[in-house]
This record gives structure tokens, C-alpha cells and sequence, in this order.
């Protein structure tokens, strides 16, 4: 994972560490699924980021 990306990713889970649990959730899937559809996102260089990313493959975030 490229230094960017990883903190990238660092500062988003520090930012949504002080607005309380945020989990994403698919029906039916598990924490492989997850895994492969986030690092999938993270890798692509999509203009809108990680999380429209998700939430095209069936992915929602819940608190």
C-alpha cells in the first residue's frame, strides 16, 4: 500500500473515531468480502472517493 493511500486511510478512521462507531455493512457479506471491496476501492483511483466506491458494490455505513 503506497504511503499515501495508507495515510489517507489513517486520517479517515482518526476522523471518524470522534463521531462514534461507523461500520459498513452488506447483507450476506464477510469480512473477506469487506476486505476485497475495500482494498479494491483504495486501490482505484476514483475521483470521489473510497466511499461512493463502496456504496456501488452494495456497501452502506452505519453507525
Amino acid at each position: 500500500m503506497k504511503i499515501r493511500t495508507r495515510l489517507l486511510l489513517a486520517l479517515t478512521l482518526l476522523g471518524l473515531g470522534g463521531c462514534g462507531l461507523y461500520k459498513w455493512q452488506k447483507p450476506g457479506a464477510d469480512d473477506a468480502a469487506f476486505t476485497a471491496d475495500s482494498t479494491a476501492c483504495q486501490q482505484i483511483r476514483n475521483p470521489d472517493g473510497y466511499a461512493p466506491c463502496m456504496q456501488q458494490r452494495g456497501w452502506t455505513l452505519n453507525n
